[in-house]
């Protein structure tokens, strides 16, 4: 049977791990951080907790949990998710994992630097997808707002189409090799029109003319995965069927990343059908 890529490790992905490796499905879970779970003080309205329990503990006994019942983990920043010529290649800075399904399970933060007007140019010159856009942009100048792995994979992709790109970290320090061109100033604002984007004003006042911006801020997260997938939206969530499939076969998601109650409960009951369908496409495609 081919591999179950679960990306998340909170409820959601740990549950969905649960019932996907207890049905024989080899499972590796790709996260970097245990998301809000990880931060939450005390949890008191979950089932079987007397006295509650820390979103921190209750995080670490799903992951020895799923580690103690064969499912892998791989903590790295996660790239994207591509069409592989047998399934799905997710990309991560640890190396590229086979797949034959995929179920996201990683909430929905969407990570937005705080660059005051950049919303009012998606679209217009503002894109989420290296591997989707590149071609637009063929001949002009772009450039990729992040500093970690996720801007230096996304720079690597426009590099393979566009001559002139450069890596504008916002003011935070590069997480990424150095010889890679880049710009440390923070940005203030974009400039543009109602067509298209421009360029971006700095910190000390300059400005720089830029045909086209990629966000690659942190990881590649729901949003960022949607858009790189050409998955179905429901408002900021991505839209799924009563079995958690999305529109494209093979792809499921669970969560917070999906539309509900941003519950515990809910996520765990999500993490299920999504691993129990999961399984069953998988053993149809095996």
């Amino acid at each position: 049977m081919k591999e179950l890529v679960i990306i998340g490790q909170g409820p959601a992905g740990i549950s969905a791990a649960l019932y996907a490796v207890r049905g024989g499905a080899p499972v590796t879970v790709v996260a970097k951080g245990g998301g809000a779970l990880a931060k939450t003080e005390m949890i008191q309205n979950y089932y079987g907790f007397e006295n509650g329990i820390s979103g921190k503990e209750l995080l670490e006994r799903g992951i020895r949990q799923a580690e103690n019942l064969g499912v892998r983990f791989v903590h790295g920043e996660l790239f994207g998710v591509e069409f592989g010529a047998d399934g799905f290649e997710v990309k991560t800075s640890e190396g590229t994992l086979p797949a034959g399904a995929v179920i996201i399970a990683c909430g929905t933060v969407r990570n937005v630097p705080p660059i005051s007007n950049l919303t009012e140019f998606e679209g217009r010159g503002v894109s989420y997808c290296a591997i989707c856009d590149a071609f637009f942009f063929r001949g002009k100048k772009v450039g990729v707002i992040g500093s970690g792995a996720y801007a230096a994979s996304e720079y690597a992709v426009l590099k393979n189409v566009i001559e002139d790109v450069t890596i504008l970290t916002n003011g935070d320090a590069p997480q990424f090799d150095s010889a890679l061109p880049h710009d440390t100033r923070r940005i203030v604002r974009l400039e543009g029109d109602e067509t298209a984007v421009r360029g971006v004003v700095f910190e000390d006042g300059t400005t720089e003319a830029f045909d086209g911006l990629f966000v690659a801020c942190g990881s590649a997260g729901a949003f960022e995965l949607s858009k790189k997938l050409g998955l179905e939206t429901d408002g900021n969530k991505i839209a799924t069927d009563e079995k958690r499939a999305t529109n494209i076969p093979g792809i499921f998601a669970a969560g917070d990343c999906v539309k509900g109650l941003q519950q515990i409960a809910k996520a765990v009951y999500d993490g299920m059908i999504a691993g129990t369908e999961a399984l069953k496409f998988l053993k149809a495609n095996s």
